[in-house]
This record gives structure tokens, C-alpha cells and sequence, in this order.
């Protein structure tokens, strides 16, 4: 079975820590027009807090006995609600929809001029004195004219043009323009073509001759492919229903377990590695952390911080928990358990080679975060193997009334 709950269960500081790239291990590149630039951080430098104290890196972190943090009495045997898994045919005919929608085709059409509303399909550069800039040239592009996101001009530039025929258009931007101030306020020249304007969706007919296009399958009739899709969907909604359950589970053994303190620095450290992490996730955007923080609903970056410290206490107890656990009822990680949980790694960030996914990480980063998951994972499945699962109660059922004369 794959683990798949793993992503909901498990607080990976991977997802904060990993740089973003993309499965090639290349760092992504930003798509806004013109190029972006990093605003002025107002963070403390790597390696230190808000105060300027510095702060372990957390593979300097000294070692624990969670025991010294953490008392739990009991965390075997307890009830646990686990909803069905069985799906509806309701569910049935909706996840069908979905299916023929991602095979759906768009109507092209090109025979009239665009006007505002329309979805339209274009390429477009840009160029400023005659020179092409970066960042602003982009092919096989999909906008709703009118629906805005564009700098001025350029919407009003795509109204009233026929398909296939290539034009420019004057855009300006404006002043200030953070994502780069060497464009505030100045006129580009845009050289669009516009490929189609998007007309009703298509759908597929669900047919013998549709199932047996689908890779993965091997049906020939629609029948034969309805029981095999709906014995798929059933267990993926047992597992998403189980992930469901073992979240819950852990979340009431945290709510139920005494922490009396927690290992020296571990929050701080952690604090440090998640801001960092979002440091350079807000860089890929072209902002600075505090504007990263705004765009998120957060009034300033102190808010923002305290958001983020939290997230790492919780992320230390959690650790503390598990390891109080499996220390005690002696659970171990093997190598195969590692190897294991680094698959599923690549699989969730799309890899296909464990040595190119390795050191684009980091062999360090993988080897202690994926020893780390396959011990907490050791832990998850323990505690809910010996729970007492019992069925979530059904949403639709009636609740019971007493008739009194």
C-alpha cells in the first residue's frame, strides 16, 4: 500500500527546507513579465535569531532523551473513527465527470475578433528600445481579457484582433514597479499573436473505444473499466480515510501527553530553518520575506515569525512524542525502512533518479530527515494498529428522538 498519508501526517521540514526545483533538479524560473527582484530582507541573518544570539543548525543539534520532556500514559488501544471507504454512486458518477473532463478539448475558434470576456490562447515578447527583455516573452499563454493582471495597455491591446496575425502593442508600467524599478514607469512594445479564442469544452463519450485508450487499465469494454475504476477509488478513499483517522489519532496523543519543557534550542534552530526556507521560496516569486508574509494575510513580519515559531514548537513536540514512543516500545529504523521513505520523497516532488534527488537536497538534509519520517512512521502505524477503530458516524443518519406523550 502506498503511503500516501505520509504528506497529510507527517510535519516535513523537507517542505520547508528543499530549495524549489523542478524533477530535472534545475532551480525553477520566474514567468511574471520582465524580470523579478528580491526585495531588501528585513530577517536576521542565517544562523541567528531576531536578537542577533546565534542558533545551532539543526544537524548541530545535541542529542535527547525524550523521556527528560514527554509523559504519556497510555497511547495503545485507543478508540479511533474511521468513516468508510465505500464510494457512493453519487461519488461514483462525479469522479467519472472528472475523469472525461481532464480528456476534455476546447472549441478553437479563429474565425471572429476577440472582445473582452473572451479566453484566448497567444504568445507574446516584449521588448523595450528594440531589445527583447527577460521575463517577458511567453508562448501557448491562456487569459481572460478583462479579467486584469496585466500592466496597462496590454488587455486593451488584445480587443478587437483577429486570430493568427501578428501585431504590436504599446503596455506601460507603472511606477513604482517593485518586481523590477529599472521598468517603473516606462512603455514596452509587445509582439503578440493570438492562436484561438477558447469556444465550449468537449467532453469524451464514455465508449468501449475511450477505455481502451486508458493507459493503466487494460479494458476493452465500459463495463469491464467501471468495476476496475470503482475498485481503484475505493481504496484510495480507505486509504484517504485512514490517513484521516491516524491524523486525528496523533493529534488527540499530543492533547493527551505532558510535555514538561523541550531539548534546548530545538525551536529556535527549527524557527531559523523554516524562515530560511520561506526566504527562498518568497525569492522565487521576486519578494522579500515581510511581502511574502503580507500576501499570506500576515500583518507584518513579527506576525509572521510567531506564525512560524509555533509551527516549529509544535514540529519539536511531535519529534519528542514519537521518539518518547518508539523508545519505549523499542521500534528501530532499517535501512530498507530509509530507502523506503526517500522513494516516497521523489514520487511526492517528482524524481525519478535517487541519486540526482539526493544531491539536489542534500545527502545530509535526506539522510536525517528520512531516517527521522521512517521512525515517526514506525510510531504512526504502531499506535494505530493496536487502536480500536470503530466506524465515524454517518453524517446522513437521523438523530435519535424520544417520543414523549
Amino acid at each position: 500500500m502506498k503511503r500516501r498519508w505520509l504528506c497529510a501526517a507527517l510535519a516535513l521540514s523537507m517542505v520547508l527546507t528543499m530549495t524549489a526545483c523542478n524533477s530535472d533538479g534545475k532551480e525553477s524560473e520566474g514567468t511574471t513579465t520582465a524580470a523579478a527582484t528580491t526585495a531588501e530582507e528585513t530577517t536576521a541573518p542565517a544562523g541567528t535569531d531576531a536578537a542577533g544570539e546565534t542558533v545551532a543548525d539543526i544537524a548541530s543539534l545535541p542529542k535527547y532523551n525524550a523521556a527528560d520532556f514527554v509523559s504519556l500514559d497510555s497511547y495503545t488501544g485507543m478508540e479511533v473513527e474511521v468513516e468508510d471507504g465505500e464510494v457512493t454512486d453519487e461519488e461514483f458518477e462525479q469522479l467519472i465527470g472528472q475523469l472525461l473532463n481532464n480528456f476534455a478539448t476546447i472549441e478553437q475558434i479563429t474565425d471572429r475578433e476577440t472582445a473582452e470576456g473572451d479566453t484566448i490562447n497567444f504568445d507574446y515578447s516584449g521588448s523595450m528600445d528594440g531589445e527583447v527583455f527577460q521575463g517577458g516573452t511567453a508562448k501557448g499563454q491562456t487569459t481572460k481579457i478583462g479579467q486584469g493582471g496585466w500592466i496597462d495597455g496590454f488587455e486593451e491591446g488584445l480587443v478587437g484582433r483577429s486570430c493568427g496575425e501578428e501585431y504590436v502593442i504599446d503596455a506601460h508600467f507603472p511606477d513604482p514597479y517593485p518586481n523590477n524599478p529599472d521598468f517603473a514607469g516606462k512603455t514596452a512594445q509587445f509582439t503578440i499573436t493570438i492562436h484561438y479564442i477558447h469556444g465550449e469544452t468537449i467532453l469524451p463519450e464514455l465508449n468501449d473505444e475511450f477505455v481502451k485508450g486508458l493507459e493503466g487499465y487494460n479494458c476493452s469494454t465500459v463495463e469491464e473499466f467501471e468495476e476496475t475504476y470503482r475498485e481503484e477509488l475505493t481504496q484510495q478513499k480507505t486509504e484517504f480515510m485512514e490517513t484521516q483517522a491516524i491524523n486525528a489519532m496523533w493529534t488527540q496523543l499530543m492533547e493527551k501527553a505532558t510535555f514538561s519543557g523541550l531539548p534546548e534550542g530545538y525551536v529556535e534552530a527549527y524557527t531559523q530553518d523554516m524562515l530560511a526556507s520561506y526566504t527562498q521560496n518568497a525569492a522565487v516569486y521576486g519578494f522579500g520575506l515581510e511581502e511574502f508574509a503580507k500576501q499570506y494575510g500576515y500583518s507584518n513580519l513579527e506576525a509572521f515569525t510567531e506564525m512560524v515559531t509555533a509551527e516549529a514548537e509544535q514540529q519539536v513536540k511531535s519529534e519528542v512524542l514519537y521518539q518518547y514512543i518508539a523508545a519505549k516500545e523499542n521500534l528501530t529504523v532499517t535501512e530498507e525502512d530509509y530507502l523506503a521513505m526517500v522513494e516516497d520523497y521523489m514520487e511526492y516532488y517528482g524524481y525519478t533518479d535517487m541519486t540526482t534527488f539526493i544531491n539536489t537536497v542534500g545527502v545530509e538534509l535526506v539522510e536525517r530527515q528520512g531516517y527521522a519520517d521512517a521512525l515517526f512512521e514506525k510510531v504512526l502505524r504502531f499506535c494505530f494498529d493496536s487502536a480500536v477503530k470503530v466506524p465515524a458516524p454517518s453524517e446522513s443518519a437521523p438523530e435519535e428522538t424520544t417520543a414523549q406523550e
